[in-house]
């Protein structure tokens, strides 16, 4: 797999303890995954190839300066394929002003924004018997996207974290 680097938008503490409850049901049930499990759950805004990493560590420098903390929520599961379990958060404009902020600093002018925070990503059947798991005890989350952080993947590099101002 190709190494890239990967701006994120990443959930305060509190959003992160639960989410962190589907992560229980994961390892409840038995099963693993192979997700990413040993950074804060967020949402990806783009992704960047290796060469760019001192620009995108000024990018991130400029998106703090311009952005406070903002409220987001989940309502509902999706799905890409049927390997890959993620929480879709509701579109809010200030994501999107985050999002069309990085686009238009970087080289990426193409880029869509799937917003998604990835849950589980395993074999299509243990999708299917994990996803009832997480309906049963369903309700809406709601948080705040407080970071904007850079990373490598893979293997998992942290490289920078940008802690947005509260409101």
């Amino acid at each position: 797999m190709d190494k890239n680097l990967y701006i994120v938008a990443e959930l305060d503490d509190d959003t992160q303890k639960l989410i962190k409850g589907y992560e229980r049901i994961i390892l409840e049930n038995g099963f693993i995954g192979s997700q990413t499990k040993d950074i804060p759950y967020h949402i990806t805004l783009c992704s960047y190839s290796i060469g760019l990493e001192d620009y995108l560590k000024n990018l991130l420098e400029k998106t703090g300066r311009k952005f406070k903390e903002f409220e987001i929520s989940y309502s509902g599961f999706g799905l890409f394929g049927l390997n890959v379990l993620y929480l879709n958060p509701n579109m809010n404009k200030k994501l999107i002003e985050v999002y069309d902020f990085i686009i238009e600093k970087s080289f990426q002018k193409g880029s869509d924004l799937s917003a998604h925070t990835t849950l589980f990503i395993d074999e299509p059947e243990n999708i299917i018997k994990i996803l009832p798991k997480f309906a049963e005890g369903a309700k809406e989350i709601k948080g705040k996207i407080k970071y904007i952080s850079l990373y490598e993947f893979f293997p998992k590099r942290f490289i920078k974290r940008i802690e947005l101002e509260k409101n």
